[in-house]
This record gives structure tokens, sequence and C-alpha cells, in this order.
């Protein structure tokens, strides 16, 4: 995602509507990776939302129950985490290409959460920024999406030994944060455009 200068001031490097709600997973550069850029990114965010504060109140509500349906599975993936993570000799966020996207950050924005100072990575040649030997320094509310759903291959494993109405449990609630993520991104985009 490329930044449009728009010579308001030193400062103020702004993102078109329509380029910051673009979802490009096909790309070379993570978006908004610079520090520049992931400002104006949530400055421009947070300038839609607070301009269109009043009509996006059911926006907001499904930020709410896409929060709800993560805080219920928060504990058995931390638990799964726990278990594998500390020991794992090759762990995912070392490797893994991912970043927060436009539906990551717009559910940061609506339900009140802190944003990271910064995108994950600024280039796919580096690890997650916010990784460390303990484990992921974001509270889980402010990880991408991807990170929290993503289980390895020992976590699977350990998953299927549980109770198949733990899985049932994980496996519904995943399906509705992902179908209310994309409702929530859907009606954001057709209020504010």
């Amino acid at each position: 995602m490329s930044a449009e200068n728009t010579d308001t001031g030193p400062d103020s490097l702004e993102i078109s509507s329509g380029k910051i709600m673009q979802n490009n997973y096909r790309q070379d550069m993570p978006p908004w990776g610079s520090g520049a850029a992931w400002d104006a990114a949530n400055r421009s965010l947070d300038s839609l939302i607070q301009r269109n504060r009043m009509a996006l109140d059911p926006v907001v509500i499904l930020a709410q129950k896409v929060q709800a349906r993560m805080v219920s599975i928060f504990s058995l993936l931390d638990d799964l985490c726990q278990v594998t993570c500390p020991w794992c000799p090759d762990p995912c966020c070392l490797a893994a290409r991912v970043w927060i996207d436009f539906k990551d950050l717009l559910f940061l924005h609506l339900a009140g959460h802190p944003v990271p100072p910064e995108q994950l990575l600024s280039d796919f040649k580096e690890s997650c920024r916010y990784w460390s030997p303990r484990g992921c320094t974001l509270p889980r509310v402010s990880r991408p999406w991807v990170c929290t759903w993503h289980l390895c291959p020992t976590q699977k494993v350990i998953l299927r030994r549980k109770a198949p109405s733990v899985q049932e449990k994980l496996r519904h609630a995943v399906q509705g944060i992902t179908a209310g993520r994309k409702a929530m991104e859907a009606e954001f985009i057709r209020i504010v455009s």
C-alpha cells in the first residue's frame, strides 16, 4: 500500500479511504510497513470513524460481538500455546509473513483496543517485531486474527485429544469470528463510502 502525501503539513501523511480499506494479500511488502504509513493509516481510519460515528453504531456492535467470541476461546488457545510454544524449535512467529490487515485494524479501532505502535513487519525479510522467546508481546486481542486462529501441527494433535465439545466450540467460534469480521468490514465500507 502506498501512502499519498497531501502536502497539508510536514507530518500529515494521509491515506485515501479507498487505499486504507484494501486487503491485498499478494504483495511484496506488508501494508503500512513504514512508521509514517502506519501512523497515516491509523489517523485516516480514526478520522473516518469520527466523521461517521453515529452511523457506525451497528458496526461497533459487530466489533463487540467479534470480541466476545474471541474472548470465549482465549483460554483454550493460551493453554495450547503454553504447552507447545516455549519448547518449539521453530516458532511460527519467526517465519510467518503476517501483518495487521484492514479488518484487524478496524476491529482494534472500533472495539477501543490499543493499536500496536508499529505494523508487525516493515518488510518480509524480517520476523515479527512483537515476538519474544516468551511468546508474543501483544495482548491476544490486539494480535492479527490469523495469529489467533492459527494452530501448529503439534497444537492440532493436542486439540484432537480434547473432548469433541471443545473442538466444536473452537470450530464454531472461529467460523463466527471470521464471518463477523467480514460483516464488520463490509458494513463499515458501505457506511463510509
